[in-house]
């Protein structure tokens, strides 16, 4: 699949573009990795990532800030036993 058609896809799930393009980087490398953004995430916008990542064996949590109106973003490996 091309850049800009996993864009529209993960975009398509309610991430800001700038997001899409890290996830994005994670699903490419099939690494994991920390950031922030003060982007809005729709309410069910995790549970369909994690739904799409899995198949990458990635998974994405995203942790509110409450005092800044910020996210913390984490895609990790799935650890497999």
């Amino acid at each position: 699949m091309a850049k800009m058609e996993y864009m529209e896809l993960l975009m398509g799930m309610g991430i800001s573009d700038v997001d899409a393009d890290t996830v994005y980087d994670c699903i490419v490398t099939k690494e994991g990795c920390t950031w922030t953004s003060c982007d809005l995430i729709p309410e069910d916008t995790e549970n369909r990532l994690n739904d799409y990542l899995r198949q990458h064996d990635l998974a994405v949590k995203i942790t509110p800030i409450s005092t800044r109106g910020q996210f913390i973003w984490t895609v990790e490996k799935i650890k497999r036993n």
